[in-house]
C-alpha cells in the first residue's frame, strides 16, 4: 500500500485570476468606508449685446441669465445697481391712491386696479403709483386741480377715453422740494386694449418725461406699463446730453410695469429726460418691446 499521497495537480491561474482573488482578499480585511455625494452647479456665462434705441424712448437688450424669480418681484441684472420698488402699498394708503387717480367732476371714487410704492424725487419722500378705473357719472361741475398739477380732461371723458382708466402718482410727503403732489392722466381706450404679446412686451400706459424739484436740480422720468406674462423685470436709464446715467431696476407685479430715472445738475422748467427701456424674462433673456 503507498502512503505517499500527492494532492492533485492544478492548473495555473491567469494574471485577470489572481488579480480577482487579491482584491477580494484587500476588500475583506479594508474597514467600511462611508461615501458621500456632492453635487456641482456649473456657473452659466452670457453674452450681453445692447439694441438700437427705437422711437427715442426705447432699448431692447439680451442679458447673461439671473436666477428665476418669484413671481411678483423683481430681480435686477448685474448693471442695475438701484432699483425704485419700495415693495407693497402701507396699510392706509389706499385712500390716497383712490383720491389721486380721481378727476375733479367725478361724483364716486375710482376702482383702484394696481398699486405701488416707489422711491420719490427726493431722498426723503417716496411716490404711490397706480392704475384705475371709474364707471360712474359725472358732474358739469369741475373742482380745482390738486397740488397745481393740470388734470388732463377735466370733467366729462371724450369718447376716445369711455373704458374710464386712468394712471396717477400721489407724492408724500410734502416737502418743500417738491413741486407738483398729485398727477393724473387718461388711458386712451386703444392704447388699454392693445395688451402686450409675446412680440411686444409692453405697452406703456402714461407717465411723465419732465417732473422737477423746485429747486430744479432733480429732473425725473417715469412710466407705467401694461406687461405681458414673459415680462419678469425692466430696468430703465435716462440719456442726457449724450450721456447715459446708471441702469435702474423698475417694479413688475401681476402684469404692469413701472420705471423711474433721476438726473441731477440744473434744469429749466419744460426740460424733458429723454429714457431707455429694457426688459428681461426670469432668465434673462431679452423681451422684444417696440
Amino acid at each position: 500500500m503507498n502512503t505517499d499521497l500527492e494532492p492533485p495537480r492544478v492548473p495555473p491561474l491567469s494574471a485577470a485570476e489572481r488579480a480577482r482573488m487579491r482584491n477580494q482578499l484587500m476588500d475583506r480585511t479594508r474597514p467600511a468606508a462611508r461615501h458621500s455625494v456632492r453635487r456641482w452647479a456649473a456657473p452659466v456665462v452670457g453674452v450681453a449685446a445692447v439694441g438700437a434705441v427705437v422711437a427715442g424712448t426705447l432699448v431692447v437688450t439680451h442679458k447673461p441669465p439671473d436666477d428665476t424669480a418669484p413671481a411678483g418681484t423683481t430681480a435686477a441684472s448685474p448693471e442695475a445697481k438701484v432699483t425704485v420698488d419700495l415693495g407693497m402699498l402701507p396699510r392706509g394708503y389706499l385712500g390716497k391712491v383712490t383720491a389721486a387717480c380721481q378727476f375733479p367732476g367725478e361724483v364716486g371714487l375710482p376702482q383702484v386696479v394696481w398699486t405701488r410704492r416707489v422711491r420719490g424725487i427726493t431722498k426723503d419722500s417716496a411716490a404711490l403709483v397706480g392704475v384705475a378705473r371709474y364707471t360712474g357719472a359725472t358732474s358739469s361741475l369741475s373742482g380745482p386741480n390738486r397740488g397745481g398739477t393740470a388734470k388732463p380732461g377735466s370733467g366729462a371723458a371724450a369718447s376716445t377715453f369711455k373704458l374710464g382708466y386712468r394712471y396717477c402718482l400721489e407724492r408724500t410727503p410734502q416737502t418743500r422740494e417738491i413741486n407738483a403732489l398729485s398727477t393724473v392722466g387718461r388711458i386712451e381706450d386703444k392704447t388699454w386694449r392693445a395688451e402686450p404679446t409675446a412680440r411686444n412686451g409692453m405697452v406703456a400706459l402714461g407717465g411723465s418725461d419732465g417732473d422737477f424739484t423746485n429747486s430744479l436740480s432733480t429732473l425725473q422720468a417715469w412710466r407705467l406699463y401694461r406687461t405681458h406674462a414673459s415680462v419678469a423685470k425692466v430696468e430703465a436709464r435716462y440719456v442726457l446730453n449724450g450721456k447715459t446715467g446708471p441702469w435702474t431696476a423698475g417694479v413688475v407685479q401681476d402684469g404692469f410695469a413701472y420705471i423711474e430715472v433721476q438726473a441731477n445738475g440744473k434744469f429749466t422748467v419744460g426740460q424733458r429726460l429723454k429714457t431707455e427701456v429694457r426688459a428681461f424674462d426670469v432668465r434673462g433673456v431679452q423681451v422684444p418691446v417696440r
